[in-house]
This record gives structure tokens, C-alpha cells and sequence, in this order.
């Protein structure tokens, strides 16, 4: 039974751009000619409604319009009844016959000629927890994800608007039928978890992505910070790059060329011009492969516990360090290493303003319990913070927690004591810049990522090598400046052979 109270990731549609989407699409015509059109998480029901008022806007009569081929479901049982009350209240229609109230999930498959959506947008990590565990299998029924592990890891963050679109084109659509759907765009311009999602495939063969509408910064959803696009697919069709891209602009739909580079299920590039191709030019660069791009390092969720803005020799082997929240702690100085900050990339003589602790040995391995208790300043410290370091969530911390090691942190191995780092920013930056920082600089959680070596002249070619101007030019036809991911350690390595 639907569940009256469960809203995920609820974004209704304004009808003036569910009247945009049905004439850009074609979709208003095609009803018309007698198409049934099929709304899989109807919400009120606009995107139906606004196939009516188009209608009625071209002053044609509502006996006029095939409203009997109009059909919708809903999972919460408020916003089910509230689309009733519309179509009965603003056009005399009754249509407990055509509208369901169930999870689209389970709802028994039947063939529409069009779909037009809007899903739920909320990632699978997300979810409540009971609802989260009732639709893990359907992730995996829809090829979302390879397996259960890698679900709950790598892909923890894909939508479950890809998992809307996935079922509604498989069972829901008929051959060679039409599919629009408002959706987020990190499907298509995120690395990671989506990847799946754009190989357009299904159980029995594939669907074409035909053509994105970018709303880039227009105003469609109120409220809403993701940013969003139309897509318009078609099924039994393989997508024939490049595709037809459009950004708004001033009011205006600009077009632009769009295709993944590289590997089939990479993030689109949006080009300018239909001869622009980075992947003639790969590899754009050469790594050792203990040099692989990283991330920097992560504390889940404890900074004030690892991160200081002060730091101060004491003598005998200890330093004095201090943030906001800790005033005054001693600690070995062999444990704590100067971390990036963002002013460091433009000081000439770079001097550090923040510092992280960090329990670990120099082969990138946690300090054991008996280390721990044998630099008895970091183990009383520690000790501190015993409750709060254990109760930090997430699924690669909990497995370091479990073996005991209650102090460890993410993105930590013997990567990060290597001599040489060539670090970039990779959080919320339009230009591509590294820098090579010597020594034993730490770089910081999600805004930096940065390429490990061993020696200076690797060190040096690697710096020459990331200088490429193509590599700001793929960066840049992502569309991902200003954004979290703007150059993160998995775009460099896509351009990366590793030997």
C-alpha cells in the first residue's frame, strides 16, 4: 500500500515549463493523435495538466482533447488525492480510472506510447533508511549497480531519479516509444555514481539520450539549488553522438554539441563545435602508478578534532596547537604536518596556516594501540575525543573502526608522506592551476586533489604535463566550474595512463 506520508525528493513542476516541455518535445502533438502519455510519480499532476492547458490555450474544447489517454501514478497518498481534486475541480474530469496511488516500484508494468516525469531527486544514500532498504534490490535489477557492496560505496550517490527513468523505459514504455523527463543533471555531468546510468540500457537492448534542454541558471524549481535539465530519450535506439545540447542563456536556448569522451559512460563534455575531440589527444598524461591522482584528507566529520589553525615548537619533540574549539594541546611533532589552505597557491613564499594530526606511521598505515600508548600526548588526547571519533559514520571508516583503529582517517597512506605533491584546487574553481609543494604538505578533504611522487624529476614532468591547456579545456567542457566538482581526482585520471 502507498505510504500517505513518504515524500522523496518532491520537486513539483510549474506548469509554465511543463507547458515548455510538452510543445518542445513534440509530446502535446502526439497526444493529440491519440498517443497515451503516462506520468510514473505524478505529484499533483502538472505535467498531465499542462497537456489540458496547452488545449485549451490554442482555444480548443476540453470534449476536443484525449484526456481518457491521459494516466498517472503516485506513491504519497495526499499529493494522489490533491491531483484527483484538480482534474475534477478544473475540468469536470473524473480520473480514478487513469490515476494509481502506489510505488512506482512495484506498480505492475503496463505500455504507454509517451512518459513524461519529473522523479523524486535524492540520492540512494539519502533515503530513509526502511525505504532505502526495499529499494536496494531494484538498483540492482536495473543494472544501477554492479552488486550490493558496491552500492552502499561507490555508488551510494546515484538518484533515484536513474532508477525512476531506468524502470519506466523497461517496462513502462513501448517499443520505440518517447520519453521526457525532468531530471537532475548531475546524471548526465557527474563523475562516479551515475556512470551506469549513461551506458541507456536495458534488459532488452537500449535507449537513445536524443537531446538535453540545460536550464543552467533559470528559475524553474523554486528553491531548488541542483541544477536540472529536460531529456528527451526514445527507446530501442542506440543515442548517436553527438547529441543536440541546449543552455539557457538570457532567456534564450542555446545549442551546443554534447558527447562523453573517452569512455562511453563518462560524464558528457558540451562542445562548441562538432570538430572538438580531446580524445584524439589521450593519454594527456603519464603516471607511475603509486603516483595515481588523490583526494585529500578526509576526517569524517571530526576536523576540530585533527585540524589546528596554530602550531608552536615546544622543544624535546612536542608542539603546542590549537583551533576554536581546542585552546591549547600538546602534541608529538612528528605527528603533525601543515595542511593547504587555498592562500597557499598564490604565496610566492609559501607559509602554513592551518595543521593536521595525524596518528599515522610513514608507511601510511594508523599508528598500532601500543604506538599510540607509547607517545603518551597523542594517546591522552585521543582518548578525549574516544566517543566521538568511534560514532563517526560511514562505510570505509566503519571498517577501520571495527578492526579497532578508532583514530584512523580517510585518504591517508604512504601517498601522502611522499616528498613531492602536485596539488590543484578542485572545489569551486574555473581554471586549472597545480602546484608543486615539497615536503611533507597535506592536502585538504574534497577542495584539493593532488598526484604523489617519489622523486623531483617526476615531480617536474608530472607539473609539465598537467599544464597541458587541453586538460583545462576538458575540465571546462563539463560545465563543472564553480561547482564541488570542478577538477576532482577521478577527471584526472580519466586523462591518465598509469604504467
Amino acid at each position: 500500500m502507498a505510504d500517505a506520508h513518504l515524500q522523496i525528493g518532491a520537486v513539483f513542476t510549474p506548469l509554465l515549463w511543463a507547458k515548455f516541455a510538452v510543445k518542445q518535445t513534440g509530446l502535446y502533438q502526439k497526444w493529440l493523435n491519440g498517443a497515451t502519455i503516462f506520468d510514473p510519480t505524478m505529484g499533483e499532476g502538472n505535467l498531465l495538466a499542462a497537456l489540458i492547458e496547452t488545449g485549451l490555450d490554442e482555444g480548443k474544447k476540453l470534449c476536443q482533447l484525449p484526456t481518457r489517454c491521459l494516466f498517472g501514478n503516485e506513491l504519497n497518498t495526499q499529493f494522489y488525492t490533491q491531483a484527483l481534486c484538480k482534474f475534477n475541480q478544473q475540468y469536470g474530469l473524473q480520473m480514478e480510472t487513469n490515476f494509481t496511488n502506489h510505488d512506482f516500484l512495484t506498480l505492475p508494468a503496463h505500455r504507454f506510447d509517451l512518459i513524461f516525469g519529473n522523479p523524486p531527486w535524492q540520492n540512494f544514500a539519502d533515503l530513509p533508511q526502511s525505504y532505502k532498504q526495499k529499494v536496494k534490490p531494484f538498483f540492482l535489477r536495473y543494472h544501477l549497480a554492479p552488486n550490493a557492496h558496491n552500492l552502499l560505496l561507490g555508488n551510494s550517490r546515484i538518484d533515484i531519479a536513474a532508477l525512476i527513468v531506468q524502470r519506466a523505459m523497461q517496462d513502462f514504455l513501448q517499443p520505440n516509444g518517447e520519453a521526457v523527463f525532468f531530471l537532475p543533471l548531475s546524471l548526465l555531468l557527474n563523475d562516479g555514481a551515475n556512470r551506469y546510468f549513461r551506458t541507456f540500457s536495458i534488459d532488452d537492448g537500449n535507449y537513445a539520450l536524443e537531446t538535453v534542454y540545460d536550464f543552467n541558471d533559470t528559475p524553474v524549481f523554486t528553491g531548488i539549488h541542483t541544477r536540472y535539465c529536460l531529456c528527451w530519450f526514445v527507446r530501442n535506439k542506440k543515442t548517436r553522438y553527438p547529441i543536440p545540447y541546449y543552455i539557457a542563456q538570457s532567456g534564450n536556448f542555446t545549442k551546443h554539441l554534447a558527447q562523453p569522451l573517452f569512455h562511453p559512460s563518462n560524464p558528457l563534455s558540451i562542445l562548441e563545435h562538432r570538430e572538438e575531440n580531446f580524445a584524439d589527444s589521450r593519454p594527456l598524461i603519464t603516471l607511475k602508478k603509486e603516483s595515481c591522482p588523490r583526494q585529500g584528507i578526509n576526517t569524517g566529520g571530526a576536523n576540530h578534532v585533527f585540524f589546528f589553525d596554530s602550531c608552536e615548537p615546544l622543544g624535546n619533540g612536542l608542539v603546542k596547537v590549537a583551533n576554536k574549539f581546542q585552546k591549547q594541546v600538546t602534541l608529538p611533532d612528528t605527528l603533525v604536518y601543515p595542511l593547504i589552505t587555498g592562500a597557499n597557491f598564490s604565496q610566492p613564499n609559501m607559509q602554513p596556516a592551518k595543521w593536521v594530526f595525524l596518528p599515522y606511521c610513514q608507511n601510511g598505515k594508523p599508528l598500532t594501540p601500543q604506538q599510540l600508548k607509547d607517545l603518551p600526548t597523542a594517546y591522552n588526547y585521543l582518548n578525549l575525543h574516544k566517543n566521538l571519533l568511534q560514532n563517526r559514520k560511514g562505510v570505509l571508516l566503519n571498517a577501520l573502526l571495527k578492526r579497532g583503529y578508532w583514530w584512523a582517517l580517510l585518504g591517508v597512506g604512504a601517498y601522502n608522506f611522499y616528498p613531492y605533491k602536485i596539488v590543484w584546487q578542485a572545489y569551486g574553481k574555473t581554471t586549472f592551476k597545480p602546484k608543486l609543494f615539497i615536503g611533507s604538505w597535506q592536502a585538504n578533504q574534497a577542495l584539493q586533489a593532488y598526484i604523489p611522487v617519489q622523486s623531483e624529476p617526476d615531480a617536474l614532468s608530472v607539473l609539465h604535463q598537467l599544464t597541458n591547456k587541453k586538460i583545462e579545456q576538458y575540465l571546462l567542457s563539463q560545465k563543472m566550474q564553480g561547482t564541488m566538482n570542478w577538477a576532482q581526482p577521478g577527471k584526472i585520471k580519466k586523462l591518465s595512463l598509469l604504467i
